[in-house]
């Protein structure tokens, strides 16, 4: 069945691609907007291995001609699932084992490799199979040779998923994960790598740019070009968080299609089907959280939310210590989203159980829901918008 994955959170967009598709007015070129965790990826991926003929590697995530440029932190997700297949070890949790760790891997791709190469990503690993090559490449290749081996549909002992989890674990540095990049997205050289790509050969071809409005200049001026004239058999595919901040000569090239963002009870109830774990889920990123921190991971979390928490309540700035402290430990673990989940959560007990003044809650959610608001709008650092947050509620009344 066409868009599975999809239909699973969001039914109507999944008919709604497939009607389109069916009746042959698909563009080459299109735009999912709406947040991380609204299933826009999911459909991407779902229609890119449709438009190449490769359904039957959809689950798998496994293919030369698509190409995926992801901007957001994975490291959450891959604690997650590493986690969740080490527990659980059944066809669900290697399914998702497999997709997370290959999100990575598909920024891999051929067009792009060679830009890689230079780039460490392996310090420190002793492993034969390197053969003295430290790049992020060489460790992406053997993740893959390393996931290749779990892909049978069969039961694996414990010592099997030990073995392969670790082993890829080593492998996976955030330098990996990151692509060797300092920002994500993809870059001017990235972008004219994957336009001579396109114009070879007679394959469908499809490329996924994740938050391309958080791009350089110069990368948004490349991507343009590539939209302007795309090759006869490339389909480019936008997923975009703010389309707003979109050049409008790019937003006039696409068909656009909007995901709204998924409620809490659907989320849960996803992941209820998914991994038979009953809960409930505001969002994804404290699912992942939570299936995938260590205890000391969870104590950090715990001190650092009670901690901000604390400054925002009574309106004072932290020790610049202290704040440090917390900035340093969610850039590291990827948890701002989790982070402020769990503060604007915070704020709506306190307004339902009166342990705050209700004009003062409300004010100060509002503040720092306007805050996560502008740090995704504008690209600002989720450091530096939740600390302009603590500034502001010094003067909430």
């Amino acid at each position: 069945m066409a868009f599975e994955a999809l239909r699973d959170t969001q039914r109507t967009m999944a008919e709604t691609l497939e009607r389109v598709l069916a009746e042959g007015m698909l563009p080459q070129t299109l735009l999912f907007s709406g947040h991380t965790g609204s299933s826009r990826l999911t459909a991407a991926l779902d229609l890119a291995f449709l438009l190449t003929g490769e359904e039957d590697r959809r689950e798998m995530l496994s293919s030369q001609h698509i190409s995926l440029f992801l901007s957001r932190p994975l490291r959450a997700e891959l604690s997650a699932a590493s986690s969740l297949l080490l527990r659980q070890r059944n066809s669900r949790s290697r399914r998702f084992y497999l997709q997370s760790m290959r999100k990575v891997l598909m920024q891999y791709h051929q067009s792009v490799a060679s830009l890689h190469r230079e780039a460490s990503g392996a310090k420190g690993i002793r492993d034969e199979r390197l053969d003295g090559d430290k790049s992020v490449s060489a460790a992406a290749s053997l993740i893959d040779e390393r996931l290749m081996a779990i892909e049978e549909e069969r039961e694996y002992s414990e010592s099997e998923i030990k073995e392969a989890v670790s082993e890829i674990d080593a492998l996976l540095t955030d330098a990996v994960i990151n692509v060797g990049k300092k920002t994500a997205g993809a870059t001017i050289e990235e972008i004219r790598a994957t336009q001579a790509w396109l114009q070879e050969g007679v394959d469908e071809k499809v490329v996924i740019f994740e938050n391309p409005e958080d791009y350089a200049e110069g990368a948004k001026n490349s991507l343009l070009k590539l939209l302007e004239e795309p090759p006869e058999h490339a389909h480019l595919i936008l997923l975009s968080k703010s389309p707003s901040r979109l050049l409008e000569t790019i937003l006039s090239r696409c068909r656009k299609f909007s995901f709204p963002e998924l409620p809490p009870e659907r989320i849960s109830a996803f992941i209820a089907q998914s991994f038979s774990i009953y809960g409930s889920y505001g969002s994804f990123d404290e699912f992942f959280f939570e299936e995938g921190a260590d205890e000391g991971e969870r104590k950090a979390m715990e001190e650092n939310i009670e901690a901000y928490y604390g400054a925002l309540r009574d309106g004072q700035m932290l020790p610049p210590s202290e704040e440090d402290r917390i900035f340093s430990s969610l850039e590291k673990s990827g948890g701002y989203r989790y982070f402020s989940s769990m503060i604007l959560s915070r704020l709506e007990k306190a307004l339902r159980d009166g342990s705050m003044g209700s004009g003062r809650a409300r004010k100060l959610y509002a503040t720092l829901s306007e805050g996560i608001r502008r740090s995704e709008t504008y690209n600002m650092p989720m450091r530096i918008s939740l600390d302009l947050v603590l500034r502001e509620a010094e003067d909430v009344s």
